[in-house]
Formats: structure tokens, C-alpha cells, sequence
């Protein structure tokens, strides 16, 4: 088997080692926001999206590029106390089922589902501003489609056509087609696991006049149908915009520091594990004005004058930090360090240079550094014109 991190660093530039899932390699995963109790949330990457029509940016500009298809590692739901949204809960899908809605309009049943709405809700409160606006708004119809668990019986009817069933969603199910397609992962089998199912956006309507849904089981593969006011799991999927992803890291390869006085970078370290999940460095738009002035040197110590930057404060804000990383020629991350906490929207930092190879580029940047396991946030990168 062919490890997803052979001799890799645990700090990348960029989203290029990610990549859909691959039979006899699994998954990449990744973090991405916390469960309403403050549990860090994992996501499966099913694959890459094909570019064009369906997708829209956080400013509703049509997206061209490729993006992540992600699928919650966690079966997730509502405590049934408290209803806050957290892993092992439950939901339904539809509280009060109206069959006329399915024979007027197929795609009307998600729209005005229960489990549409816990979706928006999900977006709202487990996902922070600037990882909702790097899940692109996904436009979808769903063709008419007969399931594989029906093959034994093929005078079944398909699932029907639902025409522009998701109308700008970031948060969504998956439909019953894609969760049994085997290039995603799910594996074809019939063998029934109780207290495993989770729902998909699909419906399918039977001859008494109840709207049944359709639904997929987690560890064994095909698709049952249950009324819409059972409780079953969920987990959501969403289309990530790999270009708002700055860097992604692996455990321990991107600490957070309090520094103090003239800063050190250490090197970055290797990767550790065959597929440790992805943490995520996401561009933060409201850090865009974060910028530098001409830097001085001392011998090998730099003075770096910035402006703009989010302020530490270690009641309020005591994750905000300037960082800095060392690319090389080939734009693999060498050194990578927090070197200052901002203690004041503009200043200055002092950094002892690191030993530089040729080609080597210096960055600052200022970001939002909230540990292991969580996202962090960050202004694009601002090249440091070295002095001789």
C-alpha cells in the first residue's frame, strides 16, 4: 500500500495532497468546525466535484474549479433534551409528511423537510463565519434512479427525478445515488446492522399516500425506505472551495506559542502516520488588510513593521498571533513559527533569521491559531523583502 504522507512534511502550502477517496487507500479527512457541546467535527472526502455549473462562491459568483465533496465522519442528530446538535443524536426527517407535495413537486419534500432545516441550522451553529464561507453554494437536480438494493427485484419503480432539488444549500444530504456509488467508498453489501442508518435527501412515495425516504446504512452499504417521521442519524455533506484552504497540517505540525521578544522558526517536522486527518488554514477575507513595511536588519535579526492586525487579547481574542513560514524553490514550507502576539493593531516584530538556501522566500502573516483538531484563520501571505 501506497502511504498518502511518504516523506511529506506536516505543513503544506495549499490543498494539493488532498484527494477523494481511492479503493485500497480510503479516505483523506479533515476537520472542520465543532458539535454545538464543542467537539471538533471530521469529514470524509468523498472526491473532487467536476468544474462548472452548479456552484457558487461566497460572493455568488459561479465557481469554475473543483472542489471537495465532504461527508461528516460522525453520525450526528439533536440531544433530546437540550436539542443542541451533537454526535450520536437523532433526527426526523419530516415531522408532518404532506404527500401532495411529492406528487406536485418531487424536490419539494427536501425543501421542506425537518432535515433541510437542520442542515441550515448545522451551517449557522457548528460551523464558524469563515469555514461556511469556503462551502460553496450547490445547485443539483437528481435524476430518476433505481437503487442497487433493488436489483433483485427490478419491477420496483425508481426513485423519481427531482428537478433542482438543492437551490444554493452548503449544507445538505447526500442523494440515494451517491451514497452507493462505490468510487465515493460504499461498499454494496445487504447484511443489516441496526442503529446505523442515516438519511439521504431522497424520497420515494408508496401506494397508501405516505412519502417514504429513502435511507443508507453506515458500515454495510444499501439503501432501505422508512416513513419521514422516524428518528434516524445525520451527516451532512458540503462542497469545500480548496482555494480558500491556505494550509493544511498534520498533528503537531503546526503549534501554537505565546512568543515574547525576538523570535525563532523552528523547522517544520515530517509528517507522522499514514493518514492523520487534515487540519485546515483558512484565508480570512475580514484579514485582508493585514500588511507590512520595509523591514530593517541587525546583523541576522529582521524588524518587521506590520499594520492591520487583529488584536491579541487574552481574555477576547487569545488565539490572534503573527506567524511566519520559509518556502522554498519548490514551494515545499521549511520553517514555520508564531512569532509575535499582536498587542496592537500595528507594530513591529523582531525575527532571527533562519539558515536560507537559495530560492528560499520569507512570509508574515497574521492568524488565528485555535489549536489541534479546530480551523485555524488567516490574511493571505506577505512576502518579507530580506535586506542584505
Amino acid at each position: 500500500m501506497v502511504s498518502f504522507f511518504r516523506k511529506r512534511p506536516a505543513l503544506q502550502l495549499g490543498a494539493h495532497s488532498i484527494s477523494g477517496y481511492r479503493r485500497g487507500q480510503g479516505y483523506h479527512t479533515l476537520w472542520l468546525g465543532q458539535t454545538q457541546d464543542g467537539q471538533p467535527l471530521l469529514w470524509r472526502v468523498l472526491a473532487r466535484q467536476s468544474p462548472g455549473e452548479g456552484f457558487r462562491d461566497s460572493s455568488g459568483q459561479l465557481f469554475g474549479g473543483r472542489p471537495f465533496l465532504l461527508l461528516s465522519d460522525f453520525l450526528l442528530g439533536d440531544h433530546p433534551v437540550s436539542g443542541q446538535i451533537r454526535r450520536d443524536g437523532y433526527l426526523t426527517f419530516h415531522r408532518q409528511p404532506n404527500p401532495n407535495l411529492a406528487e406536485l413537486d418531487p424536490s419539494s419534500v427536501w425543501q421542506n423537510s425537518d432535515a433541510r432545516r437542520w442542515c441550515l441550522t448545522f451551517a449557522k451553529t457548528c460551523l464558524a463565519e469563515v469555514e461556511r464561507d469556503a462551502l460553496l453554494a450547490t445547485f443539483q437536480s437528481d435524476p430518476a434512479y433505481h437503487p442497487i438494493r433493488d436489483s433483485y427485484n427490478p419491477s420496483l419503480p425508481p426513485l423519481p427525478a427531482a428537478p433542482d432539488i438543492l437551490r444554493g444549500e452548503r449544507v445538505f444530504f447526500l442523494s440515494a445515488q451517491q451514497a452507493e456509488r462505490q468510487d465515493y467508498g460504499f461498499r454494496r453489501k445487504r447484511t443489516y446492522t441496526a442503529e446505523q442508518e442515516w438519511w439521504t435527501r431522497s424520497f420515494e412515495q408508496v401506494d397508501l399516500g405516505s412519502v417514504e425516504v429513502s435511507i443508507v446504512l453506515t458500515h454495510f452499504g444499501g439503501l432501505l425506505r422508512s416513513p419521514t417521521t422516524m428518528k434516524f442519524f445525520a451527516r451532512p455533506a458540503a462542497n469545500l472551495d480548496p482555494g480558500r484552504i491556505l494550509l493544511i497540517s498534520t498533528p503537531g505540525g503546526k503549534p501554537r506559542t505565546a512568543p515574547r521578544g525576538t523570535a525563532f522558526l523552528p523547522a517544520v517536522p515530517p509528517a507522522k502516520g499514514k493518514k492523520p486527518p487534515w487540519k485546515l488554514t483558512l484565508l480570512d477575507e475580514n484579514r485582508s488588510r493585514f500588511g507590512l513595511g520595509k523591514p530593517s536588519r541587525a546583523g541576522d535579526v529582521l524588524t518587521i513593521p506590520y499594520r492591520n492586525a487583529p488584536v491579541f487579547d487574552l481574555e477576547y481574542a487569545p488565539n490572534e498571533r503573527l506567524s511566519a513560514l520559509v518556502m522554498g524553490a519548490n514551494r515545499t514550507l521549511t520553517h514555520y513559527g508564531n512569532i509575535a502576539l499582536p498587542l496592537s493593531a500595528a507594530g513591529e516584530v523582531r525575527l532571527s533569521l533562519p539558515d536560507l538556501k537559495k530560492g528560499d522566500r520569507l512570509f508574515l502573516f497574521s492568524e488565528q491559531c485555535n489549536g489541534e483538531r479546530r480551523t485555524d484563520f488567516s490574511s493571505p501571505l506577505q512576502e518579507v523583502e530580506i535586506p542584505d
